[in-house]
């Protein structure tokens, strides 16, 4: 079986781990050839969370993946399930914001560049960004993507920025404890089949 991508981005630096990346407004510093663009300023790092007294973070957590039939609460859902077993507490879906992660994903498929829409502001796509580039299908999405982003944590220091930010920032991004609006999640299927998704926060 091929390697599986996903990607997070910020302006710090871009990742390939199982080939993701994640993608963040705030860190500033530049790209590197592989990494993950990354905004470390959003990270909760999950053991400081807000799930109340008596909640232990599990950074081995491996929920069973929602499969309702919409991809956009699930991927909400999913998101929710990882921050739950770092005792945080839910996202609000941020309907507003899918169709810009629409967007994102479609963009970036037709450059062949992960975090390309994200980078070059073609809508408000919020403050940090998760993408799973190029995978078969929505239920890999919703339940191996997702996995992969959140066995990167916890990271080892606080706060996470440079290599560091390019080994954990999707699962910084994921336990994110600054966000008003919440998650969007987008999709992209190329001609080829191909599936592009991108998870934005705000």
């Amino acid at each position: 079986m091929r390697a599986k991508k996903l990607r997070s981005c910020g302006l710090g630096a871009l990742l390939l781990v199982s080939l993701a990346m994640a993608c963040g407004k705030s860190d500033g510093t530049s790209p590197q050839d592989a990494g993950s663009l990354g905004q470390g300023g959003s990270g909760g790092g999950g053991a400081s969370g807000s799930g109340g007294t008596g909640c232990t973070p599990d950074y081995a957590c491996a929920p069973t993946a929602p499969n309702t039939g919409d991809i956009y609460a699930d991927c909400v859902t999913r998101v929710n399930q990882f921050r739950a077993c770092v005792c945080l507490s839910p996202l609000p879906r941020w309907n507003d914001g899918e169709a810009c992660a629409d967007q994102d994903a479609q963009y970036d498929s037709q450059h062949n560049s992960a975090h390309a829409g994200f980078q070059a502001g073609i809508c408000t796509s919020g403050n940090a960004q998760d993408e799973c580039p190029g995978w078969a299908n929505t239920t890999q999405v919703i339940s191996q993507c997702l996995a992969q982003m959140f066995a990167e944590g916890p990271p080892p220091t606080t706060p996470c920025t440079g290599s560091c930010y390019s080994s954990h920032g999707h699962f910084i991004n994921m336990t994110g404890t600054s966000y008003a609006s919440g998650v969007a999640c987008g999709f992209y299927t190329t001609p080829t089949g191909s599936l592009w998704a991108v998870q934005n926060f705000k």
